[in-house]
């Protein structure tokens, strides 16, 4: 005759089971629909150009060749490669200059003013980031014409310059030219987080420090700047990780990467090589190394710049 088990024993091992296994799952649980869209939308598509650089594709033919790392070896000895990488790096030290460290230094001087003048202040700032890029660009376009109808070459000519520059198709002023325009673009956005990274700093720590005698640059070096950090690596890391997106737009609609590849970088050379070009292999081979060196990057600027970011306030 079989042996019974007493019911409470059933229920006690359930319990001990749950409590061993399933009570661990319940956390993942609560995240699998955002690690879901996760796995869907950016490992499937990471692990899938990963796959896709090893291959010479052209989309129209739809035909896939393996040529392992043919498509690297070409990268590494492509001179127009190396240029892109280049123009890449002078966009994102403008983009450190423009919309880092200019935001911080308007913020900051923002702070001087009445509450109602910052509301005004902020408004203003703002405007641009809420115009559509493209649109933006368009005006831009109109402000860098090549004749004395283009809103700068006709303020050069009040002060004597009587050949109008050519903005946009002069290889030396298209990169500084559309980096204005994206940064200009963003420049508004950052600064609200300064600003209101700078409004978060506790104000006793800035009186108990105007007591001990800390003014002007001395406060804002060893009190405001130490306590603002966590805030300004923020802006610092996305500048640095999303300034080639910023500055997609601008070179699409103004110059197409030209003159001579002047104002290309990085990401739109990625964008020319898959949908213009057609060459899907090339394209994600430099999708790759773009995602290789942007990881490292952001990598290295938490390691060395982390450590000196005191997140206590």
């Amino acid at each position: 005759m079989a042996t019974r088990i007493p019911s409470a024993k059933i229920l006690t091992a359930c319990r001990a089971w749950y409590n061993t296994y399933l009570k661990k799952l319940v956390p993942y649980l609560y995240i699998a629909p955002a690690l879901n869209f996760i796995i869907i939308f950016v490992f499937y598509p990471l692990a899938r150009t990963f796959q896709i650089s090893f291959y010479e594709w052209n989309i129209i033919r739809d035909r896939q060749n393996y040529v392992g790392l043919e498509n690297y070896i070409r990268l590494f000895f492509d001179p127009n490669f190396r240029q892109i990488l280049v123009q890449s790096l002078i966009y994102l030290l403008i983009s450190v200059f423009a919309v880092v460290a200019l935001p911080i230094l308007l913020a900051l001087l923002a702070l001087q003013l009445t509450d109602k003048e910052i509301d005004l202040y902020q408004s203003l700032m703002f405007f641009p980031t809420v115009i559509p890029t493209s649109v933006a660009a368009l005006v831009w376009v109109w402000f860098y014409l090549p004749t004395r109808t283009g809103l700068f070459n006709a303020l050069l000519h009040l002060f004597g310059v009587t050949q109008p520059v050519q903005w946009l198709t002069n290889s030396a002023t298209a990169l500084p030219a559309v980096a204005l325009v994206s940064n200009w673009k963003v420049m508004g956005f950052h600064f609200l987080i300064a600003l209101a990274g700078l409004k978060a700093i506790p104000r006793d720590c800035l009186e108990a420090a105007y007591i001990d005698g800390a003014h002007g640059w001395s406060l804002i070096r060893h009190v405001i700047l130490p306590l603002f950090a966590p805030t300004g690596l923020f802006i610092l890391v996305i500048t640095l990780l999303q300034g080639l997106e910023y500055v997609f737009v601008p070179i699409r609609v103004m110059t197409l990467g030209g003159p001579a590849n002047a104002s290309n970088n990085l990401m739109y050379a990625i964008y020319q090589e898959g949908f213009q070009f057609f060459r899907a292999g090339y394209a994600s081979a430099m999708s790759v190394v773009m995602i290789t060196l942007f990881g490292g990057f952001a990598y290295l600027q938490y390691r060395l710049l982390d450590r000196r970011v005191n997140y206590d306030r």
